[in-house]
């Protein structure tokens, strides 16, 4: 699969549909900083807003991977999709072929 590959067990539905990927985001990040959901929207830049290094993003995309199912390719760290929060849940919404 380009970019990513959708880990497969009986915990992991290769679906995005009827999920809510911005929302299961959100929290994410909002556990990652000990902040609200209420307090991030899908437009919050993560190194802007949340004053998120690489490190951090590491961070996230590992806790993403275990809380969703999915698994990063490297090569796409670097890439704009990890500007915005709506930005990597459109991402993480295109890996698991919504």
């Amino acid at each position: 699969m380009d970019g990513a590959k959708v880990l497969t067990d009986a915990t992991t539905d290769a679906s995005a549909a009827g999920r809510d990927l911005t929302g299961e985001v959100i929290r994410s990040v909002a556990a990652m900083t000990r902040r609200q959901p209420a307090e991030i929207t899908g437009g919050t830049r993560f190194h802007q807003d949340l004053d998120f290094d690489s490190t951090n993003v590491l961070e996230l995309l590992m806790r993403l991977e275990a809380d969703l199912g999915i698994e990063f390719d490297p090569d796409t760290f670097g890439s704009s999709a990890f500007e915005t929060v709506d930005g990597l849940a459109a991402h993480v919404r295109t890996m698991l072929g919504a």
